[in-house]
């Protein structure tokens, strides 16, 4: 392995911080927010939803045939310089329409360039060991976690909201072009290399094992299913934004909420570790019914708890979830369907957790300004998590006998994607 191959992961994971960054950040940012602009929490998280839903409309609708014309590496230059402008440009704001438009341009090209240009990179670069490399760029994503939850708490204390998003958005823009000229390639075949473990430069060998044209893929149960248990599941991890005035309600600090979220962070990197090995020890069916179970005891310790030590506990136990969409759903898309169209449903299967988000952040809001408190939503996080797990354990249970011509066993690599 070249050190061209490993810049490219090192590009993908910091991409990727850049969505983990703004993820956590807004939840940050959007409260005082709020506050100076005189309107409600909720008002102010649709800001999420619609930064989710741009995004999300343009990897479903045109992501494949940008990145197919266009390139990972130009759109990463172009969604760098349009989201930082934007994220910047919040700071100026005074109003919600502002804050709208703000929000629809940062988010509509940032998780085409970052969520699913870093897949089809690692795809592209890496044969083998293409789940390790995965691990490593979902690892490196925690460095936008540790980064909002250290450096923004102070940051906005002292500067408030507005320097916040300053920050945020020059981060973006230089990450970008850092990025983009330096770390990442589009093809090994662009800089006279081969894909690591392919006997040439095409990372696609498992293409053939797969029946079926998109189009069916599309319309059948399993799809359905495994889309919705994702939204569902995405849904609910939009209360990471909701973390600073959850633990609010539970004693802590700003600062002292600042200082658990870098730690999901750093929980998230020996969770990302950890998820990667127990897929390829079990498959995914387990995995993915690990990780609810352990959504259920988390959202428990957080209804339960309160202080400083048992709120940490409660994001430990909350970490596994945390990281198992960006994981896991390149792989049910391609245990479920096999390989033949699996860039064209990954357009729709990675637009599932900005969808998730969109929703989940302002029904969060929603619970917390008409009851006053995040209990009756944690609640009913408990049922909806079985729900997720059910829909994606059906689709990962009967997909593979009716799309698969020659069904892959269990215990495979982490992802191929």
């Amino acid at each position: 392995m070249t050190l061209r191959h490993w810049l490219v992961v090192i590009g993908s994971g910091l991409l990727m911080a850049l969505n983990v960054l703004m993820f956590l950040g807004s939840g940050l940012l959007l409260p005082p927010l709020a506050v100076s602009l005189g309107v409600s929490l909720g008002s102010v998280m649709v800001f999420t939803s619609i930064n989710a839903l741009s995004g999300a409309i343009v990897m479903s609708a045109a992501g494949p045939m940008l990145i197919r014309r266009l390139g990972v590496r130009p759109l990463i230059f172009i969604a760098g310089g349009v989201s930082g402008v934007s994220l910047y440009a919040i700071s100026y704001v005074s109003g919600l329409p502002a804050l709208y438009v703000a929000a629809f341009t940062a988010g509509c090209l940032m998780p085409l360039s970052t969520q699913m240009g870093g897949a089809v990179l690692i795809n592209e670069w890496f044969v083998k060991r293409r789940g390790t490399m995965l691990g490593i760029v979902m690892s490196t994503a925690s460095v936008g976690g540790i980064v909002a939850g250290t450096v923004l708490p102070p940051v906005v204390s002292t500067g408030g909201w507005q320097v916040g998003f300053r920050v945020v958005g020059l981060t973006n823009l230089g990450v970008c072009l850092l990025t983009g000229l330096f770390l990442v390639r589009d093809r090994p075949s662009h800089v006279n290399l081969r894909a690591y473990g392919a006997l040439d430069d095409v990372a696609h060998g498992d293409g053939g094992r797969s029946h079926g044209t998109a189009a069916a893929a599309f319309a059948s149960p399993q799809f359905i299913a495994l889309t919705i248990g994702l939204i569902v599941f995405s849904t609910l991890m939009a209360m990471q934004q909701h973390f600073p005035p959850l633990m609010k309600e539970h004693g802590l600090s700003l600062e002292a909420a600042g200082t658990l979220l870098a730690m999901l962070s750093v929980a998230n990197i020996a969770a990302t570790l950890l998820f990667g090995a127990l897929n390829d020890r079990v498959g995914p069916l387990i995995s993915a019914a690990v990780s609810g179970t352990l959504l259920v005891v988390s959202l428990g310790l957080f209804v339960a708890s309160s202080g400083y030590v048992p709120q940490a506990v409660a994001i430990v136990v909350y970490s596994v979830p945390a990281i198992t969409s960006p994981i896991i759903t390149p792989i049910l898309y391609r245990h479920t369907f096999g390989d033949k169209h699996l860039v064209a449903l990954l357009g729709v299967g990675i637009a599932t957790m900005p969808v998730g988000v969109a929703l989940g952040a302002p029904l969060w809001g929603l619970v917390k300004d008409s009851t006053g408190s995040y209990t009756l939503g944690l609640f009913s996080a408990m049922g909806l998590t079985v729900l997720a797990i059910g829909l994606i354990a059906y689709a990962l249970i009967t997909g593979p006998k009716r799309w698969i011509l020659r069904s892959k066993a269990e215990h495979e690599p982490l992802a191929s994607v």
